[in-house]
């Protein structure tokens, strides 16, 4: 894929992540909700209410991580903290190497970033080809890393 091609793709692909990101907004208003919980061994994320009530529920595809302290992203595919049946699940991002040229898809260290503007990019290219509903960051406490998962399915949870 030349240089041009890829800049399409990365302008495309985070154009469609605002547009659905918007829609998700409008649909589950995940960000007012209380908290969140996800569990890696069924891939299932929780979103609750403030009267910590389960309201959203969905199934998610664990992307990647973002290293605000080192500016560094690790693929959840590659990455031994994540359970293995998720790293699996994972793998069909390592496709992008293949359909784009592009090396850092397929890297199995930590990749350098300029800044978590770049995770988003990438994110927002991973959901492209995944056909997601859209993307979560899961920030998480102290120095842990901030992780990004796609929404493959999602739904409000009547009490």
């Amino acid at each position: 894929m030349s240089e041009e091609a890829f800049e399409h793709l990365l302008d495309t692909s985070m154009d469609a992540l605002m547009d659905k990101q918007q829609a998700l907004h409008d649909q589950y208003a995940l960000a007012d909700m209380a908290r969140w919980s996800l569990d890696q061994e069924t891939a299932t994320v929780q979103f609750f209410d403030e009267q910590d009530r389960l309201a959203v529920e969905g199934q998610i595809l664990n992307i990647g991580s973002f290293s605000p302290n080192h500016s560094s992203w690790k693929w959840a595919w590659s990455n031994p903290s994540i359970p293995e049946p998720l790293r699996e699940r994972a793998l069909v991002l390592k496709e992008l190497e293949a359909s784009t040229g592009m090396d850092f898809f397929g890297f199995e260290g930590t990749l350098s970033l300029e800044d978590e503007s770049m995770a988003w990019q990438l994110a927002a290219i991973a959901v492209q080809h995944l056909g997601a509903l859209g993307c979560y960051r899961a920030a998480s406490s102290g120095d842990a890393p901030t992780v990004y998962l796609a929404f493959t399915e999602l739904k409000h949870v009547s009490h």
